[in-house]
């Protein structure tokens, strides 16, 4: 069985991980549009990706990680929104830059390219949303 600590994480994931289906939903659904209605690539992955963050802040901060920012003050809370803002700035950067390399060098299509670079962006947004955006302040102190 799995100690206290690891179920709350497996809990924490399992609640970012279905939170990410829907914020990745919406991220494509918005990513179609765009491209549909003929947006650039980096325009459409802007949008879509600031649909997608919005949604996802909203939300995780409401569901997954409630319990760490239960006790924040009003400057922490801002603290984390900036520390939310930045992070998701680089994913989004280092997203639009992967999906160039893999539509302009590669030659895949805007489509196809989006979705394996939505595959990795997925799993290095996590561990900095988990480890630096949303972290328990008292867990970091206490050990």
């Amino acid at each position: 069985m799995l100690d206290e600590r690891r179920r709350k994480w497996l809990i924490q994931f399992i609640k970012f991980s279905l939170i990410g289906v829907l914020n990745t939903t919406i991220d494509f659904l918005v990513f179609m549009l765009l491209v549909g209605l003929n947006v650039h690539y980096a325009g459409a992955q802007a949008g879509a990706y600031l649909a997608g963050m919005t949604n996802s802040y909203i939300m995780n901060s409401t569901i997954t990680f409630r319990a760490e920012r239960k006790d924040d003050s009003k400057a922490e809370g801002w603290k984390r929104r900036l520390r939310f803002l930045f992070w998701n700035g680089v994913m989004l950067t280092l997203s639009v830059m992967l999906i160039a390399f893999a539509s302009e060098v590669i030659g895949l299509s805007d489509l196809l390219a989006k979705a394996i670079v939505t595959a990795l962006i997925v799993v290095l947004n996590f561990y900095g949303t988990k480890r630096w955006v949303f972290v328990n302040k008292s867990a970091v102190e206490t050990g």
